[in-house]
């Protein structure tokens, strides 16, 4: 059993961090997807609600619409804070998750993720509401400071999650972690990103096909049947459009798994942890 179970800690070269990232989903997808998603249920069921409460408030509205307060603003400010209070729930699950595999040589426990998202959402909203309001502040000044700070940061949960640190000690030790290896933590980002990009784009093809198509009948139509078709309530556009959403919000489960690597890779050429637990059970192995 255990020489199947999946090490995180150690060190990975560059294609490793992004190709261990989806072995693992590979392996552990069914244990994965159904745990980490089953606790983080009610996020995801608000989100849900909320994005297709905005989509219902903002199809159609035209370009006006945009500035009105009832209409744009408040829909989009309540799907945009379920938005972070899910993708930190979810997240922080998955880092419990990792941390319940490790801690069990693979095996994984339900209630020890249920229970660490628990112990860890306050602490990890007021470390990504911190976080968010230092890269706007920095983004404010200059883009290139927001920059930096957001690839700093990208390592707060995990610390948070596998350290067990205060909210104060987890933001200060993103900058020792990340220290001599920022760059290398930004192309891998960046790399990352695009691959969640071209996956993403996957889920959207049936809502961009049918825009698509309802645009070229509408340009044969007339300019006038085009700006009907922007002022209407399509049912089936807003289906699509929730659908394709929801599968976002499956899909950002992804990211957090990758930053773990990131972390473990980043805290075993700092600490050489993984090193020295290998070493202490090839002692106990000959004992």
């Amino acid at each position: 059993m255990e020489n199947n179970v999946f090490r995180f800690r150690k060190t990975r070269d560059f294609g490793d961090l992004l190709s261990d990232t989806f072995k693992f989903i590979r392996e552990n997808a069914k244990n994965f997807f159904s745990i980490n998603l089953k606790v983080c249920a009610p996020f995801l069921v608000a989100l849900i609600l909320t994005n297709a409460y905005y989509t219902y408030m903002t199809i159609g509205i035209g370009f006006e619409g945009y500035t009105n307060l009832t209409g744009f603003l408040i829909p989009a400010l309540i799907n945009m804070l379920a938005l972070f209070v899910y993708i930190t729930a979810l997240y922080l699950s998955v880092f419990n998750y990792v941390k319940s595999y490790i801690a069990n040589n693979g095996i994984v426990s339900e209630e020890d993720v249920k229970n660490g998202l628990k112990n860890d959402l306050g602490s990890g909203l007021a470390i990504n509401l911190i976080v968010a309001m230092l890269i706007f502040i920095a983004f404010i000044f200059l883009i290139i400071p927001s920059i930096y700070l957001g690839v700093v940061f990208t390592v707060a949960l995990p610390i948070l999650v596998f350290e067990q640190k205060s909210v104060g000690d987890t933001i200060s030790s993103c900058f020792k972690l990340i220290k001599d290896n920022w760059w290398i933590t930004f192309g891998l980002l960046i790399v990352f990103g695009i691959i969640m990009y071209v996956i993403n784009v996957v889920f959207q093809l049936p809502l961009i096909v049918y825009m698509l198509v309802n645009m070229i009948s509408g340009i044969d139509a007339g300019v006038e049947t085009i700006a009907e078709n922007m002022e209407n309530k399509d049912p089936i556009m807003m289906i699509l459009s929730i659908l394709a959403s929801i599968a976002q919000y499956i899909l950002y489960i992804i990211t957090p798994l990758f930053m773990s690597l990131v972390y473990f890779n980043l805290h075993e050429e700092k600490n050489f942890t993984g090193t020295f637990e290998s070493i202490d059970k090839l002692g106990n192995d000959q004992e």
